[in-house]
């Protein structure tokens, strides 16, 4: 090493040690004094020069492999990583999250929908509408914008599919939007200021604490349990923190899979309306789902902006999302989302419509239920005696791995062995020990249940290994 990162680390600035440490390391990277590929220092070794505790040193190294600067690695330990300066941005929905591994057979880090014949029935759906096109009057779907929000017709089909029990959005309030990720970003923006807070659970969705920080909001987690969000952390951080904002996944939470009760989604929406905070519902996971409790939007409109789209039920590339801003709000969301620039392509917005309302969506719902509970099974099957978060219609599992196991060592084992995971500090929001020996598996991506069964077989056997075994049979 050309420097002294132990000197480096010593420098003292306000913050958490751990915090400081691993902002000390990434400055180094960025500037160059740590070149890629160089080994840092071993824990113990580093924590006794700096006289901290080795688990101190060990949550620094652990922050900085979440922001991608370093990665850990059986038998090796840890390294600088080659594009850290050029890719400080990380974690689940970042274009280095989604990048193909080098060597990879088996792909189980993405959640997204199975295979279930997208293909067959939206070839078919697309084919009838390109027939169908050249009698049209008006505008060409190949040379023209989606209207602000969509048509009338794409916002009816749209809230024919959100509808569900009480649960029934009027077509007017809802807008079309790319995706997911751009209404949970439309919705951000409508609702907070640059330097506004926002809470959300201490493990979510990280593709929205990107854009958050990217917005210039600050971000701070709510304690989780087995249902989600737990309401008096939430209101003691509403109270302590004053949010503008409140981000929340409860229906096949993120990577936990729990879904949160009708009594507790009350509560919350009960205690976002007596302290005029803006809740950030996303509702992606929803449709995969026979029933669920009626979601938070319902019982807090005025206060509600519900964020959900075909992705995870239909397929990914369909890129059809939709918000449902409180009424007060949607002149400004309209607006919002128009100034992005980032409209939803109208043959897209067109064969979403055509989908709904043929039916053909429907069947892929269904097929995609089927598929999840044959897959969860396989899953069961192999891993069920690890402990292991699951449900019935989720797209992946969330396991705690044994003791001897960490998730970044974890992750780099299973790449080496052609499969690709999760790690569970991609989900973390504030403390990166939370989820330290955690892997998120997606089930969905693999394009077969046998190349399923082959991923998981891998990952069973590294269950079993400790990390100083597999590095002797290197």
């Amino acid at each position: 090493m050309t420097f002294s990162l132990t000197k480096l680390l010593k420098e003292q600035r306000p913050g958490p040690r751990y915090r400081v440490m691993a902002d000390l390391i990434g400055e180094a990277i960025v500037d160059g004094r740590l070149a890629p590929g160089e080994r840092l220092p071993a824990l113990r070794d580093i924590a006794y020069e700096l006289g901290v505790t080795v688990g101190t040193v060990a949550r620094a190294y652990a922050l900085a492999a979440s922001r991608g600067l370093v990665a850990g690695e059986v038998g090796r330990g840890t390294y600088v990583l080659a594009r850290a300066a050029r890719e400080p941005m990380q974690g689940v929905g970042s274009a280095a999250f989604h990048a193909a591994a080098e060597g990879v057979e088996v792909p189980m880090k993405q959640a997204i929908a199975a295979p279930v014949g997208q293909t067959e029935i939206m070839s078919a759906a697309l084919r009838e509408l390109l027939d169908q096109l050249p009698a049209r009057e008006g505008p060409s779907l190949f040379n023209t914008y989606l209207a602000p929000g969509g048509t009338e017709d794409e916002r009816a089909a749209a809230a024919r599919w959100i509808a569900y029990g009480e649960f029934t959005p009027s077509p007017e309030k809802i807008l079309l939007c790319s995706g997911t990720q751009q209404a949970i970003l439309t919705a951000l923006l409508t609702a907070c200021e640059p330097h506004d807070l926002v809470l959300t659970e201490a493990l979510t969705y990280h593709a929205m604490i990107a854009q958050a920080s990217l917005m210039g909001f600050r971000i701070a987690p709510v304690d989780i349990d087995t249902e989600g969000l737990v309401p008096e952390a939430l209101e003691r951080a509403i109270i302590e923190q004053k949010p503008r904002a409140i981000f929340v996944v409860p229906t096949i939470h993120n990577p936990t899979t729990s879904i949160m009760s009708e009594a507790r989604r009350i509560r919350i929406a009960e205690i976002a309306r007596a302290h005029r905070v803006a809740v950030i519902e996303d509702d992606i996971y929803g449709t995969l789902l026979g029933s669920r409790p009626e979601p938070i939007a319902h019982h807090y409109p005025e206060g509600t902006y519900y964020a959900t789209s075909l992705a995870k039920s239909l397929g990914c590339g369909l890129r059809i999302g939709h918000l449902i801003p409180p009424a007060d709000k949607l002149d400004r969301a309209r607006a919002i989302l128009h100034g992005q620039g980032q409209t939803v392509p109208p043959l897209m917005a067109e064969l979403a419509t055509s989908l709904i309302v043929s039916g053909g969506a429907d069947e892929l719902v269904a097929r995609q239920r089927k598929e999840m509970l044959a897959r969860q099974a396989i899953a069961m099957e192999l891993l069920g005696h690890h402990d292991m978060r699951r449900h019935p219609a989720a797209l992946y599992v969330w396991l705690r791995l044994p003791e001897e196991w960490r998730a970044h060592s974890f992750v780099e084992a299973a790449r080496q062995r052609g499969v690709a995971l999760a790690a569970g500090e991609d989900f973390m929001v504030g403390r990166p020990d939370r989820a330290a020996r955690h892997v998120r598996i997606a089930l969905g991506q693999a394009q077969s249940r046998e190349a399923l069964r082959h991923g998981l077989s891998i990952i069973a056997s590294l269950l079993d290994s400790a990390p100083a075994e597999l590095a002797s049979l290197a």
